[in-house]
Parts: structure tokens; sequence; C-alpha cells
């Protein structure tokens, strides 16, 4: 073998050598899911970015950039920092948002819901419908101008309740029952119960639902609730609490608990404890401004108070025998 030869191999043996020991750390920081920014000489590592939409087979877009996949996928080798993704399927409204992406992690955005741009919609019922009440129990409540009606989730088995409609304008807001057998809806003015699911024999003309006016106010009304076990409601007034009995034909039994000294914004009632929240100002603070958050417990003792506040009556005496 020539010596020429001899020093060729032994050149080629030393650069792939030294080639391999020059790549070597290169490949295994690409392994390691490091990169090299030749530009500006530096080592960082990367990190992912999974998308998934529904419905699936949208296109993504990394800072304007389209991806070669449809969802569900993933971006890899990504420097850490701020991207500003766009998922886009036709018929659909694209999501956008911008997601941070750090070294060695998965930033994922995989509960994407596209919404069609052209919606179903359905007509419910036919007749205007001044009002409605959707209950627990999967039925939708109409309050219409010739009587209140009762249908299904997806509008069918419509049926009528009752003739009532003296319905209040602008209804505030509608509350079941805890036993779901009322609907308790009212304004700024009065309160109505709408009493369900009663038998044909109980009414005069044979609906199956009955509406009461149970309170009139010239107070305007922030709130009403149910109390615990259907049978009261609370009324919260611009000036005072009231608790008003269902029980009763004619006039019903309403005690007044408390009096604000500021008109209240904010009321909240939890019926699990029976407690009523308010946020209110003590007398002699109004030149400090200062209002605070009060807790008026209607469970502990509530009917003891209620028996003094309500008008007694005195007991019938039989006549003696002379």
């Amino acid at each position: 073998m020539k010596n020429s030869d001899k020093l060729k191999r032994a050149v080629a043996f030393y650069i792939s050598v030294l080639l391999f020991f020059v790549t070597l750390p290169i490949l295994l920081s690409y392994s390691l899911g490091y990169r090299i920014d030749y530009r500006a000489l530096k080592i960082y590592k990367t990190g992912i970015i999974f998308i998934n939409s529904k419905p699936s087979g949208a296109s993504v877009y990394v800072n304007g950039k389209m991806d070669d996949n449809l969802t569900p996928t993933q971006i890899e080798d990504l420097e850490p920092g701020s991207y500003k993704v766009k998922v886009k399927r036709d018929g659909f409204y694209p999501w956008e948002e911008e997601l941070i992406v750090r070294p060695n992690m998965v930033t994922k955005a995989d509960s994407i819901i596209l919404f069609p741009v052209i919606q179903e919609m359905n007509m419910m019922i036919e007749m205007p419908v001044s009002d409605f009440a959707f209950s627990d129990r999967g039925h939708i409540y109409y309050f219409t101008e010739s009587g209140l009606y009762r249908s299904e989730a997806d509008g069918s088995g419509l049926k009528k309740l009752s003739p009532y409609s003296n319905w209040p304008g602008h209804i505030l807001k509608k509350r079941f029952s805890p036993d779901g057998d009322k609907i308790l809806c009212f304004n700024e003015k009065e309160v109505v119960i709408v009493y369900l699911n009663l038998d044909k024999a109980i009414t005069r003309d044979g609906a199956l639902a009955r509406v009461e006016n149970i309170m009139t106010t010239e107070e305007p009304i922030v709130d009403v609730f149910w109390y615990t076990g259907s049978g009261y409601v609370i009324v919260v007034t611009q000036k005072y609490i009231n608790v008003v009995e269902l029980r009763g034909g004619g006039k019903r039994n309403i005690a007044t608990l408390y009096k604000f000294n500021i008109s209240p914004h904010t009321v909240y009632y939890d019926l699990n404890n029976g407690s009523l929240y308010f946020m209110d100002r003590e007398k002699d603070d109004f030149a400090k401004g200062a209002k605070h958050l009060y807790r008026l417990d209607l469970r502990q003792k509530f009917f003891d108070y209620l028996m003094q506040l309500l008008p007694k009556r005195e007991p019938e005496v039989p006549n003696e025998k002379r």
C-alpha cells in the first residue's frame, strides 16, 4: 500500500472522529429539546403547543403562519415566548388567543369550541310571550296574554295550564319554590305566585295552575326569595324586609323584620342556612358614609319572633249558663 493512500485514510479517519465529537453535542442537544440560535449565539430549550378543537379538522395559524396539520395537532420545537394562535374552519367563528410557550413544557389549548356562523333556531310557541320560566324538571312555562302554558324543553307537549293573563309588567326575576310546585315572579311593585300541578277538582275552571297576586307595595321591590318550606316568601324593598305568609285567602299575614337606613343594592339569601345577607349603614354613621355587611338569621327562633310580630287573636270564651 502506498504511503499516500495510508495518509489519506488516516486523514479521513481523524476528520470523521473530529466531526463525530463536534456533532455529538449538537445531536444530543436536539434529542433533549435544545436548539441553537446561531445568529444570537445562544442555546435554548424548546416547548410545544398542543391544539384541539370541537369540531376537529380546523386549520391552525401560529404568528400568521399556517401549520401543515389540522386539529388535533401539536407544534413542536418552539422557542420560549409568546405566540399568537388562531384556529379557523369554514362555517365557524374563528378562535384566537395569545399563548405562552415555556421551556420543556407543553402549552395546551385542548378545549376550544368553534361555534357555527349559522345557528339552528326554532320558535318554541307561535303566540306572543310576555315572559317564560325554565324549571329544573325540564319544563318551559310561557306567560302569555291568553294564559299560562307549559311544554317540554324542546317545545313538544304544549299544554294550557291556566287562563290567567294579568302578568306583572317588566318582570325582574322568576324563582321556583324548593318543592318545584310554585313559581315566584315579581316586578318593582307586585309579587305574583303561580301554583302548579293542581288537581282540576280544586279549580273552578278546571285549570292545572292558579295564579295569585300576594303583595302590592308602594316601595320599590329589590328582591324576593323563597323561605324554607315554600310556605313563606321574603320580600325586600328599598325600605323594609318583609315576610309574607302564603296561606290565607283574603288579608295575608305580613311581618316587617327590618327597616333599612339606606336603600340596599346587594341582597343575598342562603336557602341552606336560612340567612339573609345585606349591606346597610348605622344611624350614627351617616357622616362617615360607612356601610357594613349584616346577616339576618331567619331560621333560628324565626317562627317565635314572627308570632310576636303578628296580631294576637283573643281566645273565644264560651257563654256561661245563667
